[in-house]
């Protein structure tokens, strides 16, 4: 595999050998030669200082600046490892925006999770949306958790299982994350003591970069919970897996289990359905992967990009394949930027099930 050893920068990617466990073998391989490439880019820009090469990366980087406290863009920062954390008091959770970076919430019951913005820039998956902070922080709530996965939850077969009110409603559970971005929604699961898989679009740095947050957020729960903890158990079980919408689910369905015939308990797809062009793929993936009494969610904004009428057709669509489908209560968060919108922070929530 590619030189990929590190100094004591906190910031600084992983070696590939702490990743292995959390990818398969041909993504662990497909992720080397993303590595290659990417180094072999660099040494291009190296030794060309001020050729054009370096030139297009300033552009890229003054166009993903941040914004200062004045509203200004400046030049976006050298990656960072980042922390979202929930809070039963405001609605954003603690950090996430593009203008927060503290350390976790010391707040009773927070759930504090590791992420990484990916440097890719496809599926705009390199920000955590306000989508995703809320259904983050809904999940993280073991009461407001109960309210949103309800259909799971009264099902006969759980019920059967045994009584829940002492434990958090994820543990143990099954969770999908489709077109995760950063991963907040299943970091959250994952520390909540569901078994995730975590999937995004397959673009190697990003998969590179959610593999890497389940490492770091699995060393972190190591040092803070028993051996033989179950949320820990769970959490070692972790996988990330490259997945378009609308593909095959063979390995995505046998990440979950040996035989592929388990099915998820919870899907969440963050901020997934704001181009309308793909509803079709992403309900298809849905249909296929959702277990007979589980739960999808579907926390969007309306970002402009398209009809709002256009957007919302998904519960429409949902409903033609058979899904029940209801819409949970708006919750307004802060939008990501500040030339934003307040209408891009208002999540709406489809929820679907069967």
């Amino acid at each position: 595999m590619a030189d990929d050893s590190s100094n004591d920068d906190p910031n600084d990617a992983l070696p590939l050998s702490d990743l292995e466990r959390w990818v398969s073998p041909s993504t662990l391989e497909w992720l080397d030669e993303g590595d290659r490439e990417k180094a072999a880019i660099q040494a291009e820009i190296d030794e060309d200082e001020a050729g054009y090469a370096n030139y297009l990366f300033a552009q890229e980087e003054i166009l993903r600046g941040l914004e200062n406290e004045k509203g200004e863009q400046e030049p976006a920062k050298d990656r960072q490892v980042l922390r979202w954390s929930s809070s039963r008091t405001n609605p954003d959770g603690v950090n996430g925006t593009l203008l927060q970076n503290a350390e976790k919430n010391d707040e009773d019951g927070a759930v504090n999770t590791i992420y990484i913005l990916s440097e890719a820039l496809a599926g705009f998956g390199d920000q955590v949306w306000a989508s995703s902070r809320h259904v983050s922080n809904c999940l993280a709530n073991a009461d407001r958790c109960r309210e949103i996965l309800s259909p799971l939850l009264t099902s006969s077969i759980h019920r059967e299982e045994g009584p829940s009110e002492h434990k958090h409603p994820l543990l143990g559970t099954s969770f999908l994350e489709l077109g995760a971005g950063a991963g907040v929604p299943g970091w959250t699961a994952m520390r909540c003591g569901a078994r995730v898989i975590c999937t995004d679009q397959a673009v190697a740095d990003r998969i590179r970069c959610l593999a890497e947050c389940a490492e770091r957020n699995y060393c972190e729960m190591k040092d803070i919970l028993p051996e033989n903890d179950e949320r820990l158990v769970n959490a070692a079980k972790t996988t990330v897996y490259p997945y378009n919408w609308g593909d095959d689910v063979h390995e995505v369905s046998h990440a979950l289990s040996k035989d592929g015939k388990e099915r998820f308990d919870v899907i969440v797809g963050a901020d997934c359905v704001y181009m309308p062009w793909l509803h079709d793929q992403l309900l298809q993936s849905i249909d296929m992967l959702l277990s007979d009494r589980g739960v999808a969610l579907l926390p969007f904004a309306l970002h402009g990009n398209a009809k709002d009428r256009d957007v919302w057709g998904i519960a429409d669509k949902a409903k033609t394949m058979g899904f029940k489908v209801a819409i949970l209560e708006k919750q307004q968060l802060t939008p990501q930027k500040r030339c934003m919108e307040a209408k891009q922070g208002l999540v709406h929530t489809v929820r679907l099930s069967r």
